[in-house]
């Protein structure tokens, strides 16, 4: 049976296809008695026509288009992230250039300064303040999968109980933390810097939820998704994934702000209070781990957050690379290495330049592809390292060198950008993978990378330069 409203919206539809000799098609919202739950049905109402063409009746077809809504909306959602993961990428970039040379020039600054000085006192403060910005500039290229990742294998459950002390100090004592941790957790593959923070900011929403105290679980269980799961959920894939969650008893989250929580710098907090990017980096990050993020919340009812990991079921063969030691201040001197450095910024090229200058290198800079070859050509290829852009205002950077190298084997390679580019675009295009240096970086950093650089390398940069 029709409940009164459908059954005025069915006439009406009668009526309108009946008048107009066209079909018509709504979609209209029902909602079970039995049970409450709602789909959303396609009523197409198209008039029929007897041989001498008078309208005689009206054919009614009905169909379920519940699921296709639910995907519709989640590709939406899906594209919405994407678009604005771009922007933010882009705005990172051009921040992150800015704050190389704030924070390289502050610290030349610093370096002529006494340090009880009214000066190195406000240059400190200028110092801070921009890696404060770096740090925010960071968490948008996390958002937007710009950030480079050291992958090897992790069990998760051992993350979460190393990490479960220090959490439980941060949300304090109003507020309960357990876990739920299932045995024989499967492997999963990622960078174990980047998990920590998405179950810290995870659990920091969770405890922002709890202002008047309540608990926190964090579990983590093997799921096996099938092809039911996928169809409900637009970014899902088949397969095994290893599921992180974190539940909160908290009040929950208005149902008409839930498809904006992961968008960068959307927060309901007060002014001050945390900068709207702890869930953005969440989803950049698992989405750069090719997983993705669920939420349920009722208001009321607390929130519920799951990640699904792809599981590694069987041991990596690839061999994690240590660290290089930092060397002494000594050890970064240039002792006559000629750099021909490709910048097309003038205020980082400037500030570059003055830097490697002053430890001993010799720099001969450009601002453009086209004029990195004439400053090559004139020079005859006489250079040790080519410290180049990724993004260049007449090319790109990996193309550049890959030519240079055609014409001069052995030069040594570093890159640098401020976008946080990873394989596909294109900095290790070459035979091997080469250096890269991220904006907004610091003098020693610099030196640092470049001293590397020139030390060792991979492929092409491990020859001496006498065998070119």
């Amino acid at each position: 049976l029709f409940s009164r409203e459908r059954a005025i919206i069915s006439c009406e539809n009668d009526r309108f296809a009946m008048a107009s000799g066209r079909p018509t098609i709504r979609q209209q919202e029902i909602t079970y008695a039995d049970d409450g739950h709602k789909e959303t049905v396609e009523i197409i109402k198209a008039p029929v026509y007897a041989d001498d063409g008078k309208i005689i009746g009206i054919l009614g077809v009905a169909r379920d288009i519940t699921e296709r809504k639910h995907l519709e909306e989640q590709l939406r959602q899906a594209q919405k992230m994407k678009a604005i993961g771009t922007l933010a990428g882009g705005v990172a970039h051009d921040f992150n250039n800015l704050l190389t040379a704030i924070q390289g020039n502050t610290e030349l600054a610093l370096m002529n300064i006494q340090e009880d000085t009214f000066s190195y006192r406000k240059l400190s403060e200028i110092r801070k303040a921009a890696m404060r910005a770096a740090n925010l500039t960071r968490q948008l290229l996390l958002f937007s999968r710009q950030q480079p990742m050291a992958m090897k294998l992790l069990d998760l459950n051992e993350i979460i109980e190393e990490e479960a002390n220090m959490l439980d100090r941060l949300i304090g004592e109003h507020i309960v933390l357990t876990t739920e941790l299932k045995p024989g957790l499967w492997k999963i593959e990622g960078d174990i810097g980047a998990i920590e923070q998405v179950i810290m900011n995870l659990v920091i929403n969770a405890r922002d939820a709890l202002t008047e105290g309540g608990e926190i679980t964090i579990g983590s269980r093997n799921v096996q998704v099938d092809e039911a799961y996928c169809r409900m959920h637009e970014e899902a894939r088949p397969g095994k994934f290893v599921c992180l969650s974190v539940r909160d008893t908290g009040e929950g989250i208005d149902p008409g702000i839930l498809d904006r929580i992961f968008e960068p710098f959307f927060t309901t907090k007060g002014l001050g209070v945390g900068t709207g990017l702890g869930l953005s980096v969440v989803y950049g990050i698992v989405k750069k781990h090719e997983g993705w993020i669920t939420v349920e919340s009722d208001s009321g009812n607390g929130t519920l957050f799951r990640t699904y990991l792809p599981a590694v079921l069987r041991r990596s063969g690839k061999k994690e690379t240590p660290g290089t030691p930092v060397s002494p201040e000594e050890a970064f001197r240039g002792h006559g290495a000629r750099i021909l450095l490709v910048e097309d910024d003038d205020a980082i090229r400037a500030l570059s330049e003055e830097i490697l200058s002053g430890q001993g290198y010799v720099v001969l800079p450009a601002a453009t592809v086209q004029e990195a070859w004439n400053v090559f050509n004139k020079a005859t290829g006489n250079f040790d390292l080519l410290f180049c852009d990724v993004v260049l205002p007449d090319g790109r950077g990996p193309e550049l060198v890959k030519r240079l190298l055609e014409r001069r084997p052995g030069i040594r390679v570093l890159f640098t950008s401020g976008y946080s580019t990873g394989k596909s675009d294109g900095y290790s295009l070459l035979e091997g993978e080469y250096p890269y240096l991220q904006k907004p970086y610091q003098l020693s950093d610099l030196l640092k990378a470049v001293h590397d650089a020139l030390k060792a390398g991979v492929g092409d940069q491990g020859k001496e330069m006498a065998d070119s």
